[in-house]
């Protein structure tokens, strides 16, 4: 794999890569306090609609199907998305874009996780068809004897995700060090 990074490495692609992944630490700050009825970065709402628009497609995609099916659809293709995106952006080589990807996987385990944990509860907002729409984890939990374990779920989710972050994060950082090194060494 080292051998496939190397390219040509100037000072000023260098300081681009520094910077870009001070953004990514910054857009991991973002993404840990995300909560989308309060959340004004444009950024964050866009990959949001993204992954609500794949969750919900998803649903309807496998109408159809057996209920507990279609309920876990939503979650199971949001995930599958973007872990499809990592691997294709590590397949490409693109392997700084993958930082970006990791903390987008970040943000679908979080986002799932705070939508587990709200299982009991049913305090967020859903949409769906009808006046009452179905809470996926509900049903999911419901159906497997697990709700009362919703929040320890969620939250164990979430750490997976924010795990996934860091990691994305400490992989940019040594892409940094990698190319600093490449730059020191003809």
């Amino acid at each position: 794999m080292i051998k496939k990074i190397k390219r040509d490495i100037t000072p000023l692609s260098l300081w681009f890569y520094i910077i870009t992944w001070l953004l990514f630490v910054y857009l991991f700050f973002q993404i840990f306090n995300f909560k989308v009825e309060q959340s004004d970065n444009l950024l964050l709402r866009g990959m949001y609609f993204i992954e609500f628009g794949v969750h919900e497609a998803s649903h309807l995609i496998a109408t159809g199907l057996p209920q507990i099916l279609i309920a876990a659809a939503g979650f199971v293709v949001e995930l599958l998305f973007v872990v499809l995106i990592l691997v294709a952006t590590l397949k490409a080589r693109s392997y700084f874009a993958s930082v970006f990807v990791g903390l987008w996987v970040m943000f679908s385990m979080n986002c799932i996780g705070r939508y587990m944990s709200d299982a009991r509860v049913q305090i967020l907002p859903l949409i769906g068809p009808g006046n009452n729409p179905q809470h996926d984890w509900h049903y999911i939990f419901s159906y497997f004897g697990w709700l009362n374990l919703d929040t320890t779920i969620g939250s164990a989710t979430r750490y997976i995700g924010d795990l996934i972050g860091i990691l994305a994060l400490v992989f940019g950082l040594w892409l940094i060090i990698y190319k600093i090194r490449q730059i020191k060494t003809p």
